[in-house]
């Protein structure tokens, strides 16, 4: 978990002013290409379970709350339970796990 704090400090200052005005395309993209395990971006971490478990992809969801926005990956185990792996990004595009799955993601 330090590890991941730490490399996710280090990916927030290196992001530009372009990220000043975020958006919902912009929090989706600070979420994809955050730093995770084995120098693995979240976004390509989650591209490896789905393969590992065969599970239908129903991909990046973006919902905005008074300025912040949650991003949200969801996979369908079966034909009625969901797997959703969701993350809170403030308007400054710093981003927090929302939930165990989220959290324990970027752990090994």
């Amino acid at each position: 978990m330090k590890l991941f704090c730490f490399t996710l400090l280090n990916l927030l200052l290196a992001i530009n002013n372009a990220y000043a005005q975020l958006d919902e395309i912009k929090a989706e993209e600070i979420v994809k290409n955050s730093i995770c395990i084995d120098n693995l971006s979240v976004d390509d971490v989650l591209k490896d379970k789905i393969k590992i478990r065969s599970q239908r992809d129903l991909g990046w969801q973006v919902y905005k709350e008074d300025g912040q926005y949650d991003v949200e990956r969801a996979f369908l185990m079966n034909k009625s339970m969901q797997l959703r792996f969701r993350w809170h990004v403030n308007s400054d595009g710093k981003i927090a796990p929302d939930g165990k799955r989220a959290e324990t993601l970027c752990t090994k």
